[in-house]
């Protein structure tokens, strides 16, 4: 059977955006610039204890290592701005700030899901003639250097995507197809002299523009981070307990975002400025049921309160000092080091 490249990929890019996702667009299997910069990164001790990324380094730059067939990479991407009214959050020192991708449930099966239904469709267009691999954020494949080849927007200065009419909050998902598509061109970077994200930055993580270093990145600290967070961070975290969107707030090219309608990415008004002594009293079964499907079950109870310990710390908030205390007998060393330097904080010792 002949296969009409023009009309797969038309009929690929239609079915996509009926199921929802905001872009889609297609790319050669290449990274161009994109390897080299990730190469650099590593080379500067920029991924902080993500060893695996240095140990995967040729896999994350070279789609052909993970699947030789491919000819083509069909990105997607979805819409996930919940509205500036979450941005207040950060302003009140006795509640816990969120980042806005996990307001809601896990994004990595949504957008998983989709794409399977993406490729079931393709395997029917096609009759049964095409292979493909899925890739959300959680194996070793450069979503973003893809997305911009693709033309779903440019890579910002804060290392994060942007699209023009959705600024920078979009959450990616890839497909690897062995069939070869139309490709998209990649879209011209519209960040010009601006270096607002730069200077949002609360700890200097972004430190030249396109150059992030994990290390001192607070979604980094909050969520990758195993061990105890820096002595020296823990003040400049303020009250976030998962996640940083400080430089995506600061992006000019985000006060105009339109609001998600994605029904899953609705943002849950318990997860919206927790109080932190009442996260902080939180035994297993109540961390498990509070956040059974959102990303933050991942760093676990005791990654979580080592988070709001430090929060609570930089509160000052004397009223908490009695749930701060109960964490001293806490069987987690990590909980424990952390409600000590929160007591101390807030006491002033």
């Amino acid at each position: 059977m002949l296969i009409d490249t023009k009309v797969l990929t038309r009929e690929i890019k239609s079915f996509g955006a009926k199921l929802g996702f905001s872009h889609v667009g297609i790319t050669p299997p290449r990274l161009s610039i994109w390897g080299e910069r990730f190469r650099d990164g590593i080379r500067h001790g920029f991924a902080g204890e993500m060893w695996y990324l240095e140990r995967d380094a040729e896999r994350r730059i070279d789609p052909y290592v993970i699947f030789p067939e491919v000819k083509s990479i069909v990105v997607v991407s979805i819409n996930y701005y919940p509205g500036k009214g979450h941005r207040e959050g950060l302003d009140n020192p006795s509640a816990g700030y969120i980042a806005n991708y996990a307001l809601h449930e896990d994004y990595h099966p949504v957008i998983e899901s989709r794409l399977r239904e993406l490729l079931q469709y393709i395997d029917r267009l096609t009759q049964g003639r095409a292979q493909g691999k899925i890739y959300v954020d959680t194996g070793p494949v450069p979503e973003k250097a893809f997305a911009v080849m693709a033309g779903l927007g440019w890579m910002g200065k804060h290392t994060l995507l942007v699209s023009r009419d959705v600024g920078s909050w979009l959450l990616l998902g890839v497909l690897l197809l062995d069939m070869e598509l139309d490709f998209d061109g990649p879209m011209m970077d519209q960040c010009g002299e601006c270096t607002q994200c730069i200077e949002a930055c609360p700890t200097k993580a972004i430190v030249a523009p396109y150059k992030l270093d994990a290390g001192r990145c607070i979604s980094y600290l909050l969520g990758e981070l195993k061990g105890p967070i820096p002595l020296e961070m823990r003040p400049l975290i303020g009250n976030r307990i998962f996640g940083c969107d400080d430089c995506q707030w600061a992006c000019p090219w985000n006060r105009s975002a339109q609001i998600s309608n994605e029904t899953a990415f609705r943002p849950r008004e318990d997860l919206a400025s927790p109080l932190l002594a009442d996260l902080m009293g939180m035994d297993e079964d109540k961390f498990s049921s509070m956040f059974n499907k959102s990303p933050i079950k991942r760093i676990k109870r005791k990654r979580f309160l080592r988070n709001v310990a430090v929060a609570l710390g930089n509160s000052g908030d004397r009223r908490t000092i009695p749930v701060l205390e109960k964490r001293l007998k806490e069987p987690e060393p990590l909980v424990r080091e952390h409600a000590e330097w929160a007591l101390r904080q807030i006491s002033g010792e």
